[in-house]
């Protein structure tokens, strides 16, 4: 009764308060569903809020988030589930088969790294929540939503000089550079004296700075790093004020923590707009992915008119 009734549903409902009169698979209103776990109905299919958390899980390898953040990740991981289920339903009505010999292989694969235990293996599926069961039909599913994508969805390959110039104008500010910075590094521990006076031994030796760097890399234990084109964005504000501070082609020191960092200032590149020539490669593959993203909605847009969800 119920999938003649949403049969022809055309899409999928951000929400939808259950509160019919009669029964819905044994559950009358909304609020019994969800004492059992179950999120939404997809076909003859249902989504459960184990499920959910299982991805939840999996994406955030288990570390706490903030509740709004959570409630983010929980739809998209519920709207997840729900196309993979609308996909493998287009797949079984075109009498799609998969041969269990690749389900068993792609395990088999998964089992090599826990060292061919069939023990461990379980374990660690034991702590997401799955069996063996559970986990090869998982392998079964993923195995048949990529092959339906890439049978349905060809990327586009190809972008139009016009379409790359024109991103560039429309979006300057993706391609606006900070400030970067070409930098050498010691790192060295406070309680470690005699590495920190031979360093400021040699520091005040009067020479160049390709000579300073010379005779420091040659201080026994010591770690000396030349970096280039640092992002201000990923150096410490307190580091970024020592830096700035210098002179290009001289040394100083910041301690932090337990540590002395000693920085040598090659050059400060200064924040600039990137040319198009630069960027022409990037934008070039923004593109090709929105289309090719675009594309994939679209085909999944059209197999949700042919199957009823209802989102509780």
């Amino acid at each position: 009764m119920l999938e003649g009734m949403f049969r022809n549903f055309c899409g999928i409902l951000s929400s939808c308060v259950l509160l019919l009169s009669g029964t819905l698979h044994g559950f009358t209103v909304q609020k019994n569903a969800y004492s059992n776990g179950i999120v939404a109905y997809v076909a003859n299919h249902v989504i459960t809020e184990q499920q959910v958390e299982g991805g939840i899980a999996l994406t955030t390898g288990g570390n706490t988030l903030a509740p709004e953040v959570k409630d983010e990740l929980r739809t998209e991981v519920r709207n997840a589930l729900i196309e993979k289920k609308i996909i493998a339903k287009e797949f079984e009505r075109m009498k799609g088969q998969l041969p269990e010999s690749y389900v068993q292989k792609k395990y088999e694969e998964v089992e090599a790294r826990f060292d061919n235990d069939p023990l461990k293996l379980m374990e660690a599926l034991h702590r997401q929540g799955k069996s063996k069961t559970s986990y090869k039909a998982w392998i079964r599913e993923e195995a048949i939503v990529s092959c339906m994508y890439e049978r349905n969805v060809h990327k586009p390959n190809s972008v139009s000089p016009l379409d790359i110039q024109n991103y560039y104008q429309t979006h300057p500010e993706k391609f606006i550079r900070g400030r970067q910075f070409d930098i050498d590094q010691i790192m060295v521990k406070k309680e470690d004296t005699d590495t920190i006076s031979s360093i400021q031994a040699c520091l005040k030796k009067e020479c160049s700075y390709e000579a300073h760097c010379q005779d420091l890399s040659q201080i026994p234990g010591i770690n000396f790093s030349h970096m280039e084109a640092i992002n201000e964005s990923e150096v410490l504000p307190i580091i970024v004020e020592k830096i700035t501070a210098l002179p290009i082609g001289s040394f100083s020191s910041v301690e932090l923590d337990e540590q002395i960092i000693f920085l040598g200032l090659r050059n400060i590149r200064e924040a600039r707009t990137l040319s198009l020539c630069e960027v022409r490669e990037s934008i070039e593959q923004t593109l090709l992915s929105e289309r090719h993203q675009k594309l994939r909605q679209e085909w999944l847009d059209r197999l949700k008119q042919k199957v009823y969800c209802i989102i509780l």
